[in-house]
């Protein structure tokens, strides 16, 4: 497959956006994990090269870098919701988009909340990822431990030492080796400051209003065993928008590729073949890797 190129998009208020596209068919634009955003890098390390590849080869994928991230602008003093948006409303425009997917994980699952309610013709089909209605969710919730004050700490003393250990930390010492893989992406992918930005202007973001307007087929993925945040986020997703469908994956990784990742493509896919015009599924189903819930038996 041909080497993607990085291009540039800028925004509204003069942000250059990095992104590639891969692949060709039906647009679908996956948006970045917050500050884990480094487009490049994520294409030279193997397992996500092989998971774009695969996503890509029903349809046309677009990656991008949002504002302070990754290959795009760093030098930004906004960093609220209304300026991610900006974020992907350029890549849109700058690619012509009429109609297309989004796939959401953590964070950017309210920057596309936002964007599928706004724009409700140009987006079909809305992936949610390990996300939640709120940003409050998405951080570990207080109190805040002894261990949490001096990561705390350390993250202005030590950026380095700080990304190392609290992956560690969350990821735990078993799956060491992707911690100290997303330790790298994160040093080449952000800084402290913009870290603290994002986290200030995002914090008190709730989107849980604007669930019941969502009019895109939605399809909310979750980790059964996410290690902070908890089945009750992804439910309530699922129950808050109209028909959506809710498919739990085995493990604990934030991320869709790796583990569990045939799972992930999978219900992706058949997203995909109901805008061609089969059946619309159930409005819950379970990914042919998971377990039902004790309430829920399998079909």
């Amino acid at each position: 497959m041909p080497e993607p190129r990085i291009q540039y998009a800028k925004t509204s208020d003069g942000v250059n956006v990095a992104y590639w596209t891969m692949g060709e068919g039906r647009p679908l634009v996956f948006l970045p994990f917050l500050m884990l955003s480094q487009t490049s890098i994520e294409l030279q390390q193997p397992v996500t090269r092989s998971f774009y590849e695969r996503l890509s080869e029903r349809r046309t994928l677009v990656r991008y870098d949002c504002r302070a991230s990754g290959l795009s602008d760093r030098n930004v003093t906004d960093y609220s919701l209304e300026g991610l948006l900006a974020d992907l409303e350029a890549v849109v425009a700058r690619l012509g988009l009429e109609s297309f997917d989004l796939f959401a994980p953590a964070r950017s699952g309210l920057v596309a909340v936002a964007y599928a309610v706004r724009h409700p013709e140009r987006v079909s089909h809305l992936i949610l990822w390990c996300t939640a209605a709120t940003s409050a969710a998405l951080s570990r919730p207080p109190p805040m431990t002894n261990r949490d004050e001096a990561l705390r700490t350390l993250r202005e003393e030590d950026w380095e030492l700080y990304m190392q250990t609290a992956l560690l930390n969350t990821f735990g010492w078993s799956r060491a080796e992707e911690a100290r893989w997303i330790a790298e992406l994160i040093r080449e992918a952000t800084t402290p400051e913009a870290l603290r930005g994002f986290d200030t202007a995002l914090a008190g973001v709730d989107v849980t209003a604007l669930l019941p307007q969502v009019r895109a087929l939605t399809l909310v993925g979750h980790r059964r065993e996410h290690p902070f945040l908890g089945l009750d986020a992804a439910r309530a997703l699922a129950a808050g928008i109209s028909d959506a469908e809710l498919f739990l994956v085995e493990g604990q990784s934030l991320m869709p590729w790796g583990e569990g990742e045939d799972a992930v493509l999978r219900a992706i896919d058949d997203s995909s073949a109901m805008k061609r015009g089969r059946q619309r599924p159930r409005p819950l189903r379970f990914a042919p890797s998971c377990s039902p819930t004790s309430s829920v038996t399998r079909r």
